[in-house]
């Protein structure tokens, strides 16, 4: 049995009502909206899926001030599956109060119910990359930073970096920066460390990546294995908190193991 212009029109309402409650914080009428057992699926923004209306009323709860003052809905396609169920993907604009936007797709399933339409999972998924391309995720870059650091390019790392990067030591020693701005002021440093010290990196080991609340930030536990003039082979531990926007590293906080990487290049601290 094929929609009716009547279910298709009560469907296109309840997409649309999402943003209404949401932004007027009704937030305990999520039952208008989903089933009692719905799946709001939040992986791509590690938050994973939260199942049944009270766990959605509570997470958007728990993000509080995080969340957009505005949910704007569009481009609402509804595809039917038989009499009772139908899928639907549409385009979400948020904004938030300091006026910057996101732009995200919801690709639900809505079932009938006897109390009308309702929304029985919904996916969200965010766009950020133009054009349908894929967009590199943090893991991602922070392999391109790897490869840079050992092939020893500054053009390749240049390219790692956004134009406007931060790159902090927050353990660091006299003499040496902890805190560096701007893709140039970074790659620049990088370059004139790789003229100075006489360390080639071969590889990384990865000893474990933790996601975060942050979809776009990693923490990355790794050593640096390769071969110094003065010391011979070396491992360099160390810990990064690295945040990728649109593909390139936009801050970095590394961890350095200041007392290994003094003892690689053969000096006391």
């Amino acid at each position: 049995m094929a929609l009716s212009e009547q279910d298709r029109i009560d469907i296109n309402d309840l997409i649309n009502l999402h943003g209404h409650l949401t932004d007027a914080g009704k937030l305990d009428q999520a039952g208008e909206l989903f089933t009692s057992d719905a799946t709001y699926d939040l992986d791509d923004f590690g938050r994973g899926s939260l199942h049944g209306t009270a766990a959605i009323h509570e997470a958007a709860l728990a993000l509080g001030d995080a969340n957009p003052v505005g949910h704007h809905v569009t481009n609402i396609v509804i595809t039917g599956i038989d009499d009772r169920s139908a899928r639907v993907q549409s385009k979400g604009i948020g904004i938030k109060a300091d006026g910057t936007a996101g732009s995200v797709v919801y690709d639900d399933i809505v079932t009938r119910q006897p109390d009308g339409w309702k929304i029985s999972y919904r996916k969200v998924t965010a766009r950020r990359a133009a054009l349908g391309q894929q967009e590199l995720g943090p893991r991602e870059v922070l392999e391109r930073f790897r490869q840079a650091a050992i092939s020893q390019s500054a053009d390749d790392m240049s390219r790692v970096y956004a134009v406007d990067a931060v790159h902090e030591f927050p353990f660091t020693r006299p003499g040496l920066p902890s805190r560096l701005e701007g893709r140039d002021e970074i790659v620049n440093w990088i370059a004139a460390g790789w003229k100075a010290h006489p360390l080639e990196y071969e590889r990384y080991r990865t000893l474990a990546i933790y996601d975060t609340s942050d979809p776009e930030t990693i923490i990355v536990e790794q050593e640096a294995l390769g071969t110094s003039a003065s010391t011979g082979e070396f491992a360099l531990p160390n810990i990064v908190v690295l945040t990728a926007r649109n593909g390139q590293v936009a801050h970095l906080r590394d961890y350095v193991n200041i007392l290994a990487a003094t003892a690689a290049m053969g000096r006391d601290m």
